[in-house]
């Protein structure tokens, strides 16, 4: 009953006054929003579980965070697995009721859909390979039709079935019914559409939505002129390729599994090694199973994001602390003008514990009314939120929409802001000095010390919003400060005229035999097209995310103990002059480098540097000692550093072989072309230089290479645009902040103001009487928040590049920048402090 009073009359207290209410809940749904917002992407891309049956049984024997292939060797936990792997432990699995694979990396392939016996234009659609007991094991059910079975493991190229999600089932076949039975042709197959995936199943590996899933055993039609089935014939030769899952048996623990599950993979790597010396079989047995909780799947974005979002987690907390000062200080400000009307509701018989109960009640209505338009702000965000972390106008497939989780942090945010704000408020009001207040005699002015002399509540909240704020802008400063180098960073070679686009011509029929050929006369068209100043081709490609390394030793020296792999790359004819990478001296590699002549390889300056010194490493031979060979190249040119991985890499040593001789194999590579105008505008010729050359290969995706920096750099974009909002948000909140409470003071002080200019003050003396209050508020909250920020900046410097979390020149401008802030914000109040009448306030005394 005494709840439903305070309710209502809190209610008609927030009407009357609707300026006030406008002002804290347009404040709270800033604060409680941008919560919600980024909580809503930390739960989709950290916190959601897969939606599948009982996904806390589930467990990864592989890296959940890995993608992509790899080829080769590595000891200690393994990465991936391969197809024989798998098939050997889904044979012996003790600890789990079921296992399946799916392989790590979701490609784009053209996909053509049969729409009423009539074939449609082939677009392009992600696909991915699984295990018949995919389905089975998650525990999920299509909405139509049925899933596959273990029957499409057994027998190779046999059972051209598929499965097709959703969302492509809505938008290729309109969510025709009677989809069921169609055919989807990618390369030169068909496949049968036996179900359609439940609207809510995007796959294992979050941030990655594949359109279609194909059996496994039908990869050679997926991946044409490639085998990854077959059991390799050099057990350090492997392709592995494939995430592992396995659900837990009812009572089998995450340790007990994993110790099962190792000494039966310790028993098919045992299976292995004939022939092997001791110490290559004792690598060989030093890999393992790292068995990890799957329930959260795998990700594309968890490793690049998980850092980025907690620290945006950080910053929003600390704008919603500002937030509830702000609010605190207008309730406090309320209460203290309602003083009157509190002490005549004591005076007739209002106890402290319902008053206390009373204002309570209206600071969490408000705080929930502030979390309902919050909740609406952040759906609107999170679209904005997904652009940023997708890199691209076209959003990563991440559910934000609003679920359990996410409503009860908003409702729980909500209630605790509510108390934070209220709480000091809600005491004052049922502290309330009776006999003072109904003399008159009562002065709870915000700019004095009061009683104890303690400095009052208001000011206190003010000096810890200036820290608060402090960090902020000295954490976001930092951002862009570490985000202007890495935009500005060398990478040795010309940024503004570079194009890319990938090809696999063995995926799509051509002979390995033909791919030299090919690559030559794809070339030779794309250098003949006007603007374009050269072109040429790589396997790892520049800022593409992969990189390969290998350790090497040099004729006639004993190898480097500790030295670091070099990393490698194989590269067309003329590479460097197509690039801008500078050949220091010596050659580089050319047509001349094939098959059939001697290899070669060019090496940069700290390749140079760390393995040959002061000497010339031209006609030196090198060996590169692989996973799979030890083979060899003569030294014919240095060129400078450049960074290939990523723009935040180190100068390290690298060296190039010719792709037309290359060390293992290269067939699928990057082509690149540089131009001398805005290389978009020879887009369409090259795509038709393309297909005149390789009429079979689909249309290439070109990107520039200001399109592939920024897609590298999209985690360190989307932390300095958000970190910079944030600041600016909190530098606002500070502004209205410090306003209210000057100009609060200044109210309760008119009397005093117009004594001291009675007695001679000028009122000069009196702007700056107001003006230093506020800077020494300010100074105050600078001087706590400065040391927060040296904490804040050893947490956020594993994000930063080039900068010291210590920068001085951030450091100063935060500081300036705030007493700049708390100026502009005390001038008003401290002019209409210089315009008080004498006359007028010693005849109100």
């Amino acid at each position: 009953m005494n709840l439903g009073q305070d309710l209502r009359y809190a209610l008609r207290q927030l009407r009357n006054n609707p300026a006030f209410t406008t002002v804290t809940v347009l404040t709270l749904a800033l604060g409680i929003g941008a919560n919600t917002a980024i909580f809503t992407v930390v739960n989709a891309v950290l916190l959601s579980h897969l939606p599948v049956k009982h996904p806390e049984q589930l467990v990864f024997l592989t890296n959940p965070d890995e993608q992509g292939m790899q080829i080769g060797f590595a000891d200690g936990d393994r990465d991936l697995l391969t197809y024989p792997e798998f098939q050997e432990l889904a044979r012996n699995n003790e600890g789990f009721s079921g296992l399946l694979a799916a392989s790590s990396q979701t490609p784009d392939f053209l996909v053509e859909t049969d729409m009423s016996g009539t074939a449609s234009e082939a677009a392009r659609a992600k696909v991915s390979l699984v295990s018949g007991s995919y389905f089975s094991v998650l525990g999920v059910d299509p909405i139509l039709g049925r899933a596959f079975t273990a029957e499409v493991d057994k027998v190779r190229d046999a059972n051209p079935v598929a499965v097709i999600s959703y969302r492509f089932w809505q938008d290729r076949f309109a969510g025709d019914p009677n989809v069921l039975g169609r055919r989807l042709r990618i390369h030169n197959t068909s496949f049968d559409i036996i179900g359609v995936a439940s609207p809510r199943f995007h796959g294992e590996t979050v941030g990655v939505s594949p359109d279609v899933w194909i059996p496994l055993s039908m990869q050679s039609e997926i991946y044409p002129g490639r085998d990854f089935l077959s059991q390799e014939a050099k057990p350090f030769h492997k392709t592995e390729w494939l995430h592992v899952m396995g659900r837990l048996k009812p009572g089998t623990s995450l340790a007990q599994a994993k110790a099962i599950i190792n000494a039966e993979f310790q028993q098919l790597l045992l299976s292995q090694t004939a022939g092997m010396s001791a110490d290559d079989q004792h690598r060989f047995l030093n890999q393992h199973l790292a068995v990890v909780e799957g329930s959260r799947g795998a990700s594309s974005v968890r490793a690049d994001f998980g850092k980025p979002l907690r620290i945006l987690m950080a910053v929003v907390g600390m704008i919603l602390l500002i937030a509830c000062a702000n609010v605190a200080n207008l309730l406090l400000a309320r209460s203290t003008a309602r003083r009157r009307e509190i002490a005549v509701r004591v005076a007739m018989g209002a106890g402290a514990r319902r008053l206390f109960r009373e204002v309570l009640t209206q600071s969490i209505l408000l705080a929930s009314i502030g979390g309902a338009v919050g909740l609406l702000l952040a759906y609107w965000a999170d679209a904005a939120l997904l652009r940023m972390v997708s890199g691209g106008p076209i959003p990563l497939p991440l559910d934000v929409r609003p679920d359990a989780k996410v409503l009860a942090f908003t409702f729980g945010v909500s209630v605790l802001t509510g108390v934070l704000f209220g709480l000091v408020p809600a005491l004052r009001a049922s502290q309330v000095d009776l006999s003072s207040v109904l003399k008159g005699t009562s002065r709870t002015v915000a700019g004095t010390v009061t009683h104890g002399g303690r400095v009052p509540v208001g000011k206190t909240l003010v000096v810890a919003q200036v820290a608060l704020s402090v960090v902020l802008l000295a954490v976001a400063g930092l951002f862009l400060r570490s985000f202007q180098k890495l935009v500005a960073v060398q990478l040795g070679y010309d940024r503004d005229h570079l194009l890319f686009f990938s090809i696999n011509p063995v995926s799509y029929g051509y002979k390995r035999a033909e791919i030299p050929q090919l690559y030559n006369d794809m070339l030779a068209r794309i250098v003949a097209i006007p603007g374009v100043r050269g072109a040429s081709f790589s396997d790892n490609g520049l800022l593409g995310g992969r990189d390969s390394s290998s350790p090497v030793t040099i004729e006639g020296e004993q190898p480097k103990s500790g030295a670091t792999h070099p990393h490698w790359d194989t590269v067309g004819p003329n590479f460097f002059s197509a690039t801008g990478i500078p050949l220091l001296y010596g050659r580089e590699i050319g047509p001349q480098d094939t098959a059939t002549s001697q290899r070669v390889g060019v090496i940069n300056t700290t390749f140079a540097r760390e393995y040959f010194g002061d000497s010339n490493p031209i006609g030196r031979r090198a060996r590169v000692h692989t996973t799979f060979d030890d083979q060899d190249f003569v030294i014919v040119g240095v060129v400078a550093d450049s960074k290939h991985g990523s723009v935040r890499e180190k100068p390290r040593p690298r060296f190039y072989v010719p792709f037309l001789n290359p060390i293992g194999e290269a067939d699928s590579a990057n082509i690149l072309v540089r131009t001398s105008g805005d290389p978009s505008a020879v887009a369409s010729a090259i795509r038709e230089a393309v297909k005149q050359s390789a009429a079979n290969l689909p249309p290439v995706e070109i990107e520039t290479m200001k399109q592939r920096l920024a897609d590298s750099l999209t985690s360190d974009i989307m932390i300095t645009e958000l970190a910079g909002a944030f600041g600016i948000l909190a530098v606002v909140l500070v502004c209205i902040g410090l306003y209210g409470i000057m100009a609060y003071a200044v109210s309760g002080r008119t009397n005093e103001i117009g004594l001291r200019m009675a007695l001679g003050a000028q009122r000069s003396n009196v702007l700056w009487l107001i003006l230093g209050e506020s800077l020494l508020l300010v100074l105050f909250g600078v001087a706590i928040g400065l040391p927060v920020v040296f904490g804040a900046g050893k947490w956020v410097a594993s994000l930063l590049f080039g900068v010291k979390p210590a920068d001085i020149l951030t450091l100063v401008t935060a500081t300036a920048l705030m007493f700049v802030v708390g100026t502009f914000a005390c001038y008003i109040p401290a002019r209409r402090a210089m315009q008080v009448d004498p006359m007028e306030a010693l005849r109100d005394e």
